[in-house]
């Protein structure tokens, strides 16, 4: 005969617990507390979309009514003509945004290079001062980056790094460098078993072959963390690249958004169309990269 379990039919007959009357009010509370904040957040977003897909008498025409959260019309065919009017005023405008998808590439591939090395170099290399150099980065931290736009100029000037095409090199080369990221990836790297990579060494494996062959590949979540980061940080500037290009040919979307914003007779229908592609990517990297982001943060906070 076949045994009984007797705890599963105790769980199948167990009663379930009533909620009572005030976590169900609470848990509603909570509900329709973050349904606000979602609109409070998603407004402007909502906003600006929609209102890109009108021409400029469409968006003050509607300003004071419910449609303008709404298409122009049905015609799917009539949305997109302030995005064709952009184009077709703005020739710059479709190389900003090539300029910074280029920006952004070579930055994330710099980034994850040069800081993951550091970052692993002060996780594992023992040498005079390495204690001292991690509360070094620690206390740089905290100046804010703002406060080396001028000296960092200075520097570019210097080196005659200002003159174009050569600025392109001037404006991508400070932002290979991070403190925040290299602390991020030796606070991973000190997290990882320290057998995985003796055991290499013992195989044969250099130091060098035991990092991308052993440590890259275990290390996927804080590349991840750091390339979004990085991307975030790269399509938002925008205080360095106007120093660095005056010439709206090599400048990033940030910054030729200005043009676009300072264009007269204003367009609002134009203007949205542009700040549109400018938050689109932003936000998806957002949504579909949350998790990464979170870990990101604590990642700063293990040992």
């Amino acid at each position: 005969m076949k045994s009984i379990n007797t705890n599963r039919i105790y769980s199948l007959h167990k009663p379930k617990k009533k909620i009572s009357i005030s976590k169900l009010l609470i848990k509603i509370s909570i509900a329709f507390l973050c349904a606000f904040l979602v609109f409070i957040f998603l407004f402007p977003i909502v906003w600006m979309v929609s209102n890109s897909f009108k021409t400029d008498e469409q968006v003050y025409a509607q300003m004071n009514s419910i449609f303008t959260f709404l298409p122009p019309s049905w015609n799917i065919s009539e949305w997109f003509v302030s995005y064709i009017k952009l184009f077709d005023t703005f020739e710059y405008f479709g190389r900003s945004i090539l300029n910074s998808i280029v920006y952004c590439t070579v930055t994330i591939v710099m980034v994850l290079i040069i800081n993951s090395l550091a970052g692993y170099a002060l996780a594992r290399f023992k040498f005079p001062g390495n204690k001292a150099m991690t509360t070094i980065i620690l206390l740089l931290m905290i100046i804010p980056v703002e406060t080396s736009i001028v000296p960092t100029y200075l520097i570019l000037y210097y080196l005659g790094l200002l003159t174009e095409p050569v600025s392109v090199i001037g404006y991508l080369l400070p932002g290979f460098a991070s403190l925040f990221y290299t602390y991020m990836f030796r606070q991973y790297f000190l997290g990882m078993p320290i057998e995985i990579e003796e055991a290499a060494r013992i195989d044969g494996c250099s130091r060098v072959g035991v990092f991308f062959r052993m440590i890259v590949p275990l290390s996927k979540p804080i590349f991840a963390t750091v390339a979004i980061f990085t991307f975030m940080g790269q399509w938002n500037e925008y205080i360095f690249a106007q120093f660095m290009f005056p010439n709206p040919a090599f400048q990033p979307l940030q910054v030729f958004l200005q043009l676009v914003n300072t264009a007269s007779p204003k367009d609002i229908g134009v203007v949205m169309a542009s700040l549109t592609f400018s938050t689109i990517p932003i936000a998806l990297v957002y949504i579909f990269a949350q998790k990464y982001i979170v870990e990101g943060v604590s990642f700063t906070g293990l040992k």
